[in-house]
């Protein structure tokens, strides 16, 4: 009986609990139900920044049936949590949404409002809650300046079920002057800041870029679709509207921009071909919306600060540490092209890696290229003292991106495991008031990171850059010199960057790395070593292997870190073309039988060069009884050409047998197909002969032996004869 009437109890506890939005202690099941009944999106949150005259907070979205029944009698409410005044209080929150007393302890909240009587599953329905923050009853009262952790609380009855939290979404809410009360006052120094805006693509898209002309092919159609209305046009399109609106809008933007997205939006703008998924090709509908793409680009940054990434963002530190050298010094290089395509320079030897960290090996590569600076993450730096950028050492040096307003930004997960959903946006802004509004510092300078590969949509970044410049025109923060910092002295020190397992393992994977190595050691044989310019081609033999070396760069991007599959298939199909690059140069076979007329009868062999540069090949002959080829021979073969050689043998018998021929460089790398030459010899070999001379005299031998006997034993016969007379 007492058992049944404390899981009554438990059961009525449950139902309160899941009535009010806060989960009942000590459930985790049902915590992880929650996760799959709705999801929540976001139109609008207005006012994103609570001001003095702001009255009413309003969101407007809506409510998506994502879980495996029917939801009923739906409802929302708006809660908020204690204010959050320490970074500490800030980096919780963002770390944990569902532990914030927004949710767990909601103090302050609206009434529940009804949305939608019943919603059937993947059915959705738009919804809006206005709450006032200052008023007698179910207002917000938000009483301090400050950041407010708030949930937007749903609540329903799904089918088969009972009253609960069907789904949630967390976010902050900056106060920055209590509504009703004066407005804030900025400080007499105002927090610099500068804004990094990333124009990468999702992934290296060429997998084929030929020198005879044609055009190039790319993996999929992805970009054209990037381009004209999707992820990289709303990077661009925001900014150039923002700007319009606003001359100074640019102040604290720098533009970081990857050469290799450059160079195949310049491909693309001139005709390009698709690979289909069956191996086909089809012509590209992008070329036009490139070419619109490109110009805005061009007009946008003209004049701004850029940053030009290492050639397709490649994994500088996994790169490193698979020895290819040459490999990471083209894709440090090419960030001259950035000047070349858009007409503006580029910040001198500024980098800025995935992770934000660089090992102590990649580090030193880059230092004994030139003075270079590192755009590194805040909490990697080591032991920082003084003001940025930090001395690293010689030719090294650091400036650090802000690491709570970096994380705050960073996607998460849809859902986490309590059904709570978090805005990445609205939460950027938080931190980003935080640290101009309320934590500014004389000297203090904020460097936003966003996302490498940034997919807010076209309103959440016209709403960032619309506060990020209303905070500088009331004075709380001013337009950080990124260009300048970099130009600049060093003003403080740090002993190094922190770079952990973690940031080792995130690399792109040691199997694919190492694939990516002996293609590159082929690569480099090939020009050094077996492909030289021929007088009639004039063709040089590095711009033939080039289109390949970039390939093999992409294959190396960081956008592989999170996907090996697609990494090794990258590195796959750039040693599938060197593989049929080589393949022009082989052994012609016969087809037919060769006759053999004496036992130093040399071999017949025919070479033939579709390349348009001169070849050294070294001609291998197989191990065949019978026959005892001399040491390899090394030919050059003309550009365009065939060409006979002989090669010195030895027959050491008679009869039919196969030798298989084959060409290779120096180092042993195959050119072409083997061939297989069908012999007939009728000669006699020095074996044979030996044998025959010795038969023969055997023979003699034999024969004069019996002969010798013969006359012995006729002899013999004689003198018996006379004797008996």
């Amino acid at each position: 009986m007492t058992t049944r009437l404390r899981r009554a109890g438990l059961a009525a506890l449950a139902a309160v609990c899941a009535v009010l939005g806060a989960p009942l202690t000590g459930q985790p099941a049902a915590a992880a139900e929650l996760a799959a009944r709705l999801r929540v999106d976001i139109d609008q949150l207005v006012p994103r920044v609570v001001e003095a005259t702001t009255q009413a907070v309003t969101i407007t979205g809506q409510i998506t049936n994502s879980g495996d029944r029917r939801v009923d009698k739906i409802e929302v409410r708006l809660q908020r949590g204690d204010v959050l005044d320490t970074e500490a209080g800030l980096r919780a929150a963002l770390s944990d949404p569902q532990r914030t007393d927004a949710l767990t302890r909601p103090a302050i909240s609206s009434a529940f409002q009804p949305v939608a009587g019943s919603l059937d599953r993947g059915q959705s329905v738009p919804f809006t809650i206005t709450v006032p923050v200052n008023a007698d009853k179910g207002a917000l009262k938000l009483d301090k300046r400050g950041v407010y952790p708030v949930v937007l609380n749903f609540n329903g009855v799904p089918d088969y079920g009972r009253a609960e939290r069907v789904g949630a979404l967390s976010t902050l809410l900056p106060v920055l002057a209590v509504p009703g009360g004066g407005p804030a006052v900025p400080p007499a120094q105002p927090t610099q800041l500068s804004v990094l805006w990333p124009l990468i693509d999702e992934r290296p898209r060429r997998v084929q870029t030929p020198t005879d002309g044609s055009r190039t092919v790319f993996a999929d159609d992805g970009l054209s679709a990037s381009l004209s209305s999707g992820r990289l046009f709303t990077l661009v399109d925001s900014v150039r509207t923002a700007a319009a609106e606003n001359a100074s809008a640019l102040r604290s933007l720098c533009f970081v921009v990857d050469p290799d997205l450059l160079d195949t939006v310049t491909e693309m703008a001139g005709g390009y071909l698709v690979r289909a998924a069956d191996g086909s090709v089809f012509q590209g509908a992008g070329a036009q919306t490139a070419q619109l793409w490109l110009d805005r680009v061009k007009e946008l940054t003209r004049g701004q600060c850029v940053i030009a990434l290492p050639y397709a963002d490649v994994d500088l530190a996994a790169l490193t540490r698979a020895n290819t050298g040459a490999l990471v010094n083209i894709a440090l290089t090419e960030t001259a092209s950035v000047e070349t395509t858009l007409g503006t320079k580029p910040l001198t030897s500024t980098v800025w890696p995935d992770g934000g960290t660089l090992d102590e090996r990649t580090l030193s590569v880059l230092a004994a290229g030139g003075r270079t600076t590192v755009i590194s993450d805040a909490a990697k730096v080591k032991d920082p003292q003084g003001e940025v950028p930090y001395t690293l050492g010689q030719n090294l040096r650091t400036i650090p991106f802000d690491q709570l307003v970096a994380s705050s930004l960073a996607p998460k997960a849809q859902v986490d495991d309590a059904g709570v959903k978090t805005s990445s946006i609205q939460n950027g802004l938080a931190t980003l008031v935080f640290r101009g509004g309320f934590q500014s510092t004389p000297g203090q300078s904020v460097l936003v990171a966003p996302p490498r590969r940034w997919s807010a949509t076209p309103a959440e970044l016209t709403v960032f850059l619309q506060t990020m410049w209303s905070l500088e025109s009331q004075g709380f923060v001013r337009p950080l010199g990124l260009d300048g910092l970099v130009s600049g002295p060093d003003r403080g020190t740090a002993s190094g960057l922190e770079y952990s397992a973690t940031d080792s393992a995130a690399e792109v994977p040691a199997p694919v790395t190492a694939q990516i190595a002996a293609v590159d050691a082929v690569q480099r044989d090939l020009v050094e070593n077996v492909l030289f310019e021929d007088d009639t081609r004039q063709v040089d033999p590095k711009d033939l292997i080039k289109p390949m070396r970039y390939a093999l760069v992409r294959s190396g991007s960081s956008a592989w870190r999170a996907e090996p599959d697609l990494a090794r298939r990258a590195a796959g199909a750039v040693n599938d073309q060197v593989t049929a690059l080589l393949s022009q140069v082989s052994v012609t076979d016969p087809g037919r039988p060769l006759s053999l007329a004496s036992k130093d009868s040399p071999l017949p062999v025919f070479i033939t060069n579709g390349l348009p540069v001169t070849v050294r090949a070294k001609i291998n002959v197989g191990s065949t009884p019978g026959l005892k080829p001399e040491e390899a021979v090394v030919v050059r073969i003309p550009a365009k050409a065939g060409i006979p050689r002989y090669l010195p043998a030895e027959v050491t018998r008679s009869g039919r047998f196969t030798v298989t021929i084959w060409l290779t460089t120096d180092s042993g790398t195959l050119l072409g197909k083997s061939s297989r030459l069908e012999l007939n010899s009728t000669s006699y070999g020095s074996i044979t002969i030996a044998v025959t001379g010795t038969a023969a005299g055997v023979l003699v031998l034999l024969v004069g032996l019996r002969l010798f006997r013969r006359i012995r034993a006729a002899g013999r016969a004689r003198a018996a004869a006379e004797s008996d007379l």
